[in-house]
């Protein structure tokens, strides 16, 4: 009996959804015809006799009988539960790259293996179960090859869970698990035309959240994001530069459009409260490098108003955010007179806090004597390390503040390294793009000058960078021996993708502040951004860049 029940259900195709075929389902989902059915034709599959054939083997066990009431209670409220679904979504949704896997498979095996991995949506369920239909009414299948695997019975699951109303009644696609449970990027990109702003917002997350970082999928979801004209509110706004700190994801339109929508609730809202979600912005603009006026004045605005109820962290935040991308509000006098006497190394609660405080300050020029002197005196240094020691970050903002000791304050008496300290000597390591644009240099300045006698590459400076290149250049633009008095000391500072800002690109704080130093020292700094120098341009057009570069550098003195 049972195979001719499971025979009467898949006769149709699932996905058709006929009204005869569910009304059948309907019928025999019943408990009763289900049990007694499956009883007695569980064993006319194993014996692969026809149905009206009695069956020759013994009564099954009352722990068998059972296990395949339970099972058969998955499979039928799973064949029932289409007759539901049927009148609630009716639109398609083209996947070509699933269903050419489903149209390709050859045999159970890789039939289920389309389902393998986490998300599988109920349509991927139908299409799956239905052509498990058609094999078994073509008798290409036996029900038994497959209704004790374990992707089945989770088909089965996805088929019977519990739908709430709402989820279909915000856009054509079923949900937004539904993009993310498409493995193909070309065809998860199509669909998000179909989903709402919320609900792109929710797809970015999840995206930062697993880890998946789909150039083309995050490429569509900031395109459909700034086409729509709904506001973003605060929250959503917080989460959308979280997501894009974490997968690394620059989009200059869309970071404008968050800035504006940032700014349009804070000074719209009177209601907007949260301490903590203006901090998640500001640590995200800061990881993002994300230079733009407008926002950070209207949120230092926020800070300096609502100082009654900030976060400490939230203001450490604020202060790292400016340091990173240089910039200095005009209300900035006021925002220190406000918050210094609460921004104290007792309310950092750690000494890498209170570290990357003074390092802000640092950058920013606007740190005192006695805050540099504590930072560099024994028992905090000792206090800093623990029992791990400094990470390569720690250290070297350790060295920029003893750097800012040495060169950048007059007649500075507190503490400072030792002379002999290894710190000084610690060696920075280039990153892959600067290293490219360094040695284009090197190569292209061999056609003014003979780098083995008048350049040096590389130079520690002991302040927590490097000079990338030096060379020592008269008023006449002749090159000097690098040991010479004469002349002007020349630091060439190439700036790569990673020491620009983003929005307004200009150099990070920590390059400004490397270039106060070296001027401190008695350099004269040439820049090469890397928007103006590129290392695949024709020889010629970098050799005439450079000297031209120099010779105004020369020039200016």
């Amino acid at each position: 009996m049972l195979k001719m029940t499971y025979g009467l259900l898949y006769n149709s195709r699932v996905c058709c959804r006929s009204a005869s075929i569910f009304s059948q389902i309907k019928e025999m989902s019943s408990s009763t015809i289900l049990e007694t059915n499956l009883q007695k034709n569980n064993l006319n599959e194993q014996t692969d006799e026809a149905p009206s054939t009695p069956p020759a083997t013994e009564p099954i066990s009352q722990s068998q009988y059972k296990a395949l009431k339970s099972k058969s209670k998955i499979v039928a409220a799973a064949f029932a539960s289409l007759n539901k679904d049927s009148n609630k979504i009716e639109v398609e949704i083209n996947t070509p790259h699933t269903d050419n896997k489903i149209s390709n498979a050859t045999n159970v095996d890789e039939l289920l293996s389309v389902s393998n991995g986490e998300g599988v949506s109920r349509r991927l369920a139908l299409k799956i179960v239905s052509v498990l239909a058609d094999w078994t009414s073509s008798k290409k299948i036996r029900l038994n090859d497959f209704e004790n695997d374990y992707r089945f019975i989770k088909l089965c699951k996805v088929l019977t869970r519990i739908q709430k109303p709402e989820r279909y009644a915000a856009s054509k696609s079923e949900d937004l698990s539904t993009v993310l449970s498409v493995t193909a990027d070309e065809e998860a990109a199509k669909l998000i035309q179909t989903v709402t702003l919320i609900q792109m917002v929710k797809i970015m997350k999840t995206l930062s959240l697993k880890k998946r970082r789909s150039t083309l999928l995050l490429r569509t979801l900031a395109y459909n994001i700034c086409g729509n004209l709904d506001r973003l509110d605060l929250k959503h706004c917080s989460d959308l530069l979280y997501s894009m700190a974490s997968l690394n994801f620059i989009d200059e339109n869309l970071l404008s459009k968050v800035a504006l929508d940032v700014c349009h609730e804070i000074e719209t809202d009177s209601e907007v409260k949260k301490s903590t979600v203006v901090g998640s912005i500001l640590t995200s603009l800061g990881f993002l490098k994300y230079k733009n006026p407008v926002i950070l004045d209207c949120l230092s605005n926020w800070l300096v108003e609502n100082c009654d109820i900030c976060r400490s962290q939230d203001v450490f935040s604020l202060f790292i955010t400016l340091a990173t991308v240089n910039y200095l509000p005009p209300d900035f006098e006021k925002l220190l007179q406000v918050f210094s006497p609460y921004l104290t190394e007792l309310e950092a609660g750690n000494p890498s806090v209170w570290l990357d405080h003074v390092w802000s300050k640092v950058i920013l020029n606007v740190a005192t004597p006695q805050e540099i002197s504590h930072i560099l005196s024994s028992d905090f240094l000792t206090s800093l390390e623990g029992r791990k020691g400094n990470n390569v970050s720690t250290n070297l903002k350790i060295l920029n503040i003893n750097g800012a000791a040495d060169c950048l304050i007059d007649g500075y008496e507190g503490n400072k390294l030792p002379a002999d300290s290894p710190l000084r000597q610690l060696v920075i390591q280039r990153r892959k793009e600067k290293t490219e644009i360094v040695d284009t240099i090197v190569t292209s300045l061999k056609n003014l000058m003979s780098i083995e006698k008048y350049l040096r590459v590389n130079t520690n400076t002991g302040c927590g960078f490097s000079i990338d290149a030096e060379c020592v250049l008269d008023e006449k633009f002749s090159v000097k021996e690098l040991n010479s008095i004469e002349g002007m000391r020349i630091a060439i500072m190439p700036l790569d993708y990673h020491d620009m800002t983003k929005g307004r690109v200009e150099p990070t704080g920590i390059n400004v502040f490397a270039k106060r130093i070296l001027e401190a020292k008695g350099y004269k700094v040439l820049n090469v951004p890397y928007n103006e120098f590129n290392p695949q341009t024709k020889l010629i057009s970098r050799v005439q860049y450079l000297e031209k570069s120099l010779k105004e550098l020369v020039n200016k003195s």
